[in-house]
């Protein structure tokens, strides 16, 4: 346990140490960036409702948006190479994205999927 729930907060709630910890967990997760969440080797999927009403989605390249809708379900291994455009950008390549040169993807644009794991 944290800085979010001491025992005395937690037994105001009702909540078991179990609840408490998960309900920390969780509040930290929503006030952490995502660039902070998604390293190399992260499951990943597209936030594909934001990307497709992002402001810019009418300006992007079709062959992009044709691979954003073609895998939209498709889950994705995170690869980050360490180049400026990378780390300035927080932008990631996927490694089963076939395509050459691979698309970047900013961090914000996609969810993390196996996050479950680290509880």
């Amino acid at each position: 346990m944290g800085d979010y729930i001491n025992r005395e907060e937690r037994r105001k709630r009702g909540l078991t140490k179990e609840q408490a910890e998960m309900l920390e967990y969780y509040l930290k997760l929503e006030n952490t960036p995502d660039d902070k969440l998604i390293d190399a080797g992260s499951k990943v999927k597209f936030k594909y409702e934001q990307i497709i009403n992002g402001v810019d989605y009418k300006r992007l390249s079709q062959k992009y948006k044709d691979f954003v809708e073609k895998n939209k379900d498709k889950e994705f291994t995170v690869l980050i190479e360490n180049t400026k455009i990378h780390n300035k950008y927080k932008l990631v390549s996927l490694v089963e994205d076939k395509t050459d040169p691979k698309w970047l993807f900013w961090v914000g644009d996609l969810i993390r999927v196996d996050a479950w794991h680290y509880l």
